[in-house]
């Protein structure tokens, strides 16, 4: 997940807590937020269909997707501090493109349906890959506060990405603390120490004030620094070859060792790091599956390789790559027919390898679904298994039940951006029927943006994301293979291996079932939404002041406008789910099209005639 666009210098405390769920979050911690999440989210959802293809679709890849294999690639490439481009990068390249090619994905494009290829997209930059760092108080001796030996070191995230190194044994300079109203040069020659966001004091210091160094022990408050107090945030700052500088990170207690050295008089610091610069691009690896029929477009499948979580995002760099090798081999021993739709898996770095895809790509590309953070173990990392919704009302009009944001926050949604997609329900309810079958407490939640699924979208191509949040360890050292869950991997890869079987050989048959499934999710939506309304409108100070009422009954009405507007688009987009538009069951399929719009119209108008205490109107609409 992006930690540049999904800045944490604007959420460092002020962020507001989205409904009862961010309530319960303020007061309680985190564990009761996952309770109450879940209960409030599972009330409301609709229950998945009952003996439908999308049930037997699941049921067929059952069997298909190894979790064992995935496993086995996320304690393979965990050792590697993965950044765009630099060794541990390169590696776990090789390690998922020795796998696929095991599988029977082939090198030559001229050999096969099911190819394998890598390219190197955007340009040349310095990667940057760690070797060894220690951080160590040297005036008073107070030994080293962290280290680690090898890029595989449990502390490995203290040395900011594109630190320079320093001469070999180190070296040893004054601490100062950092003080918003001093200038930037009065800490030129020393190292700062703070707790705003490395990025931050490295542009005031190190940047603008002539600084060697600066330490932050800045976190989240999704990380909880209060309770997790070992935790050492994972960062970057710019690359920087006039200054040559460095940036820190420590975890709060160590944070708290060097404020009461301070305290107590002049600190020195020994600061010892070795990093290796190598030119490098970005490699993206891309493996496709080849579909039966050339003019049904294809489903892509995207998950990025760099930053070094286990979690983040080592699980979705597996759960990908066992959902290409099972599928694959599935196809080649009969168990699955081959897809009609080509469906393209693509490895490489977030929001770079989707978007140098797609403008190298010629063809059409229908659906992409996004796999960052799927393997968090709920009851270590608090982390709920979600799928984010394309940008619906909710994300604007965030309210329980139906639209909890997680604690990231909502993104910048307009009422203009919204685009009504069957997707959403769709793949919500592959979702349900996992839940229902294994007790997976998954959830969606708005539209917030910060992981390739945005690159699919400006395009206009429907994309979800599916990820775990909350995550205490999010961007930290202790986002390691211990805080992974192989029941979450899995439920994540069947289902989604599920949705590629499904979507993949889709024709009108299944389109019907989507359009239900649609259908459904819109009766479900009017009603929470007339519910919400007159919860609104029977408050005192609402019903018993005209002027009140008036402004709530405003806004409820723009809601349900909004929703239905969604709704309507969603429906016709259903038309889409079928590649081909000379089938000759399309009529028949825009005619239940029609009259689902019909339905569709009927709840607006019973909503809002409910709102407005129009007795005589409430209830006549067309079912």
């Amino acid at each position: 997940m992006n930690v540049v666009r999904r800045c944490e210098l604007s959420r460092n405390g002020s962020n507001p807590k989205y409904g009862a769920v961010g309530w319960v979050v303020a007061r309680d911690g985190i564990a009761r937020a996952v309770v109450v999440a879940v209960a409030l989210c599972a009330f409301v959802l609709p229950a998945a269909a009952q003996d439908t293809s999308l049930r037997q679709a699941l049921a067929d890849v059952d069997g298909v997707f190894d979790v064992d294999e995935a496993m086995e690639i996320m304690r393979d490439i965990d050792p590697y501090f993965r950044d765009r481009g630099n060794d541990g990068y390169v590696r776990s390249i090789q390690r998922i493109f020795s796998e696929l090619k095991d599988a029977g994905f082939s090198e030559n494009a001229d050999r096969g349906i099911d190819r394998l290829e890598q390219r190197d997209f955007g340009r040349s930059h310095q990667a940057w890959t760690p070797l060894r760092a220690s951080l160590e108080v040297v005036e008073p001796d107070a030994g080293v506060l962290h280290a680690y030996d090898d890029e595989s070191g449990l502390e490995r995230t203290f040395v900011c990405v594109n630190s320079f190194p320093t001469k070999e044994g180190g070296v040893t300079l004054p601490l100062m603390r950092y003080d918003r109203s001093k200038p930037s040069d009065f800490y030129a020659g020393a190292v700062v120490l703070g707790t705003d966001p490395a990025e931050f004091l490295f542009e005031r210091c190190v940047i603008a004030g002539g600084a060697l160094g600066v330490i932050s022990s800045y976190l989240g408050e999704y990380n909880r620094p209060d309770e997790n107090r070992d935790a050492i945030r994972f960062a970057r700052i710019p690359y920087n070859a006039e200054r040559r500088g460095f940036a820190l990170n420590v975890s709060p207690n160590k944070h708290d060792v060097l404020d009461r050295l301070l305290n107590s008089g002049a600190v020195w610091v020994k600061v010892n790091i070795d990093a290796r610069f190598t030119e490098a691009r970005s490699r993206t690896l891309i493996a496709t599956i080849g579909g039966t029929d050339d003019m049904a477009g294809t489903v892509a499948v995207v998950g990025h390789i760099d930053e070094p979580g286990a979690n983040d995002n080592g699980s979705g760099v597996a759960t990908m790559t066992a959902m290409a090798t099972g599928y694959l081999q599935a196809i080649r021993e009969g168990k699955l027919p081959r897809p009609r739709r080509s469906v393209t898996f693509l490895w490489g770095t977030e929001f770079e390898c989707s978007r140098e895809w797609l403008r190298s790509r010629p063809g059409r590309v229908d659906l992409a679904l996004v796999i960052d953070m799927v393997g968090q173990d709920l009851e270590k990392t608090g982390a709920i298994p979600l799928v984010e919704r394309l940008p619906d009302p909710g994300a604007i009009w965030s309210r329980p039940p139906l639209d909890v944001h997680s604690e990231w926050g909502r993104g910048d949604v307009r009422e203009s951006d919204l685009r009504g997609s069957y997707v959403n329900d769709y793949v919500m309810a592959a979702m349900n029927i996992r839940a229902e079958a294994t007790n997976w407490p998954v959830r969606s939640n708005p539209f917030e943006g910060g992981s390739d699924h945005e690159s699919f979208l400006e395009r206009g191509i429907p994309s979800v994301l599916m990820w775990h949040f909350t995550d205490i360890y999010y961007h930290t050292n202790l986002d390691r293979l211990d805080k992974v869950d192989p029941a979450s991997l899995e439920s994540v890869g069947v289902t989604m291996l599920g949705l590629l079987h499904h979507f993949g050989s889709a024709g009108l048959q299944r389109a019907d079932e989507v359009l239900d499934i649609v259908l459904a999710a819109a009766r479900n939506r009017f009603a929470v939404e007339q519910e919400n309304a007159m919860t609104f409108l029977g408050f005192d100070a609402v019903s018993e002041d005209p002027v009140q009422r008036d402004l709530v009954l405003r806004r409820e009405r723009q809601i349900i406008l909004a929703w239905s507007r969604w709704y309507r688009e969603a429906m016709l987009s259903v038309v889409n789910y079928e590649p081909d538009p000379a089938s000759p069951d399309r009529v028949a399929l825009e005619e239940r099209i029609d009259a689902a719009l019909t339905e569709l119209r009927g709840l607006q108008r019973d909503v809002l005639a409910a709102m407005s205490g129009d007795d005589e109107d409430a209830g006549n609409g067309n079912r």
